[in-house]
């Protein structure tokens, strides 16, 4: 079965440390792809998504495009943040292990997404059946080349190394 990612009900949401005493949180609004279920084997089944970073939001518009920058995700020469899995483990009732390449930066590492399925719903007014995800993962932004090391008077850094990001997903049924 194919779905596609509703790009209007799924959201890339992240969470930084800011000065190591608070917390800074932010989304990627542009989140599309496609999901092949087998609902028979989820083993065979596959994820390819992709998010648009200058769709990114933190609710500070000067951050943002500091953010958009060579500094971070450097959105101009990397637009796109991709993931592919490689592999789908069914841990039990509706929990999953997804397993694949997230790539970003310029750079790809293997990244573990624990995934809970929501269900598959019918919507009220197309009368197109959705399936819902939710999965979380964390990350290390050194890993992907984003080294920003710009600290206070106390040696204190401004961003965290440490990466929190939680993906919220609606599909269409495509087919």
């Amino acid at each position: 079965m194919s779905w596609e990612i509703d790009r209007f009900h799924s959201v890339a949401e992240f969470a930084v440390q800011h000065l190591g005493i608070a917390t800074v949180r932010g989304k990627f609004t542009d989140v599309t792809g496609t999901i092949e279920t087998d609902p028979h084997s989820p083993e065979h089944s596959s994820v390819k998504a992709q998010i648009m970073v200058n769709s990114i939001d933190t609710s500070a518009p000067q951050r943002d495009v500091h953010l958009r920058t060579a500094d971070f995700f450097d959105a101009i020469k990397y637009p796109t943040i991709t993931f592919n899995s490689t592999q789908i483990r069914h841990v039990d009732s509706n929990r999953f292990i997804i397993t694949g390449n997230l790539s970003m930066h310029g750079v790809t590492h293997q990244v573990q997404l624990r995934t809970i399925y929501n269900g598959a719903t019918q919507d009220h007014l197309t009368n197109a059946w959705r399936i819902g995800l939710r999965a979380i993962t964390k990350i290390d932004r050194r890993d992907y080349d984003m080294t920003y090391k710009v600290t206070n008077n106390a040696g204190i850094a401004l961003a965290g190394n440490e990466i929190q990001i939680e993906l919220g997903v609606e599909a269409i049924w495509a087919g």
